[in-house]
């Protein structure tokens, strides 16, 4: 394991991706742990769904997933939905185990044949809406599932970027770490959902930092645009500070690479002769095509152009 050039690339030092620094084991912990503590507090505020509506969701629709016999491993493609039935899934596709697959809107096909998921959900209609809610709302948890285990596959520029319960939590604690957000506050978060930064920071990070989501008023703001709080980049050739705060998009680190000028937690990164070496515990753990991962990993580090 240790020669493996991926896991190379993921260390920070001498620190080994298996010194793991988030409190959850896997993403469904994350959910139910949260939601139990908080259950009462409101996440979706103009729909008032609680903390605790959030999980029964969760748990009736992982179980109607199993009874479409998913399983942990299986891959299930989800496109074209919307807000809170896409955290919904989500959470409910990492509870039985089973990887999250999603792409950008122009990579469908290519994404369905080179994943060959065992479900594609690309539509709620009322009748499935109706077998959802007729599933119980207690999910027991039939597998162990690590930090290590494939939790995303994102197809990004044609290549299907792989990332684990592991690389999603610790990029997400980064930035609540380095934002310093807090239980009380309201986020407002406008980016594309269908992306790995829209599953960090939409799906996983509300969660993580205890807070509600709005989509009209709220004291920080993510989007694409210069009137955000933190504006998301995800093209860009340099990093820097910038007023408002830039969050640099690189989905082969799993989601946000950098805080301005400043990487990530446990990311270090290295820039020359128009080349960035990226090491750290967000690094992806490669592409769905092994050629591609030997173009990337070279001398211990991701190593991409810019």
């Amino acid at each position: 394991m240790k020669d493996n050039p991926i896991y190379k690339a993921q260390c920070f030092g001498n620190v080994e991706p298996i010194e793991y620094m988030v409190p959850y084991p896997n993403l469904r912990s994350l959910a139910v742990g949260q939601c139990i503590k908080f259950s009462k507090k409101i996440l979706y505020k103009e729909l008032g769904i609680t903390n605790g509506d959030f999980l029964i969701s969760i748990n009736k629709t992982a179980n109607w997933l199993a009874s479409q016999k998913i399983k942990k491993g299986d891959r299930v493609f989800v496109t074209n939905i919307q807000s809170p039935m896409m955290e919904i899934l989500s959470y409910a596709i990492w509870s039985i185990g089973a990887v999250l697959v999603i792409s950008n809107d122009e990579e469908l096909e290519i994404t369905i044949n080179k994943t060959n998921p065992k479900l594609v959900i690309d539509r709620i209609t009322e009748n499935v809406q109706r077998g959802i809610n007729d599933h119980s709302d207690i999910y027991i948890e039939t597998s162990t599932i690590l930090l290590s285990a494939e939790a995303l596959i994102y197809f990004n520029n044609k290549n299907g970027i792989r990332l684990s319960h592991y690389n999603l939590l610790i990029n997400t604690y980064g930035i609540q770490k380095h934002l310093n957000i807090l239980h009380k506050d309201i986020l407002n978060i406008d980016i594309p959902i269908n992306t790995s930064t829209g599953t960090v920071l939409k799906t996983i990070l509300p969660l993580y930092s205890g807070t509600s989501i709005s989509d009209k008023s709220a004291n920080i703001t993510f989007g694409t645009k210069s009137d955000a709080n933190y504006q998301v980049k995800f093209e860009w050739d340099k990093l820097c500070d910038t007023k408002p705060q830039s969050l640099y998009v690189l989905p082969e680190a799993t989601a946000i690479l950098a805080i301005g000028s400043t990487p990530n937690h446990v990311i270090s990164i290295t820039h020359e002769k128009g080349r960035f070496k990226i090491n750290g515990h967000s690094v992806m753990t490669g592409y769905l095509d092994d050629n591609e991962n030997n173009k990337l990993f070279k001398s211990g580090s991701l190593v991409l152009s810019k």
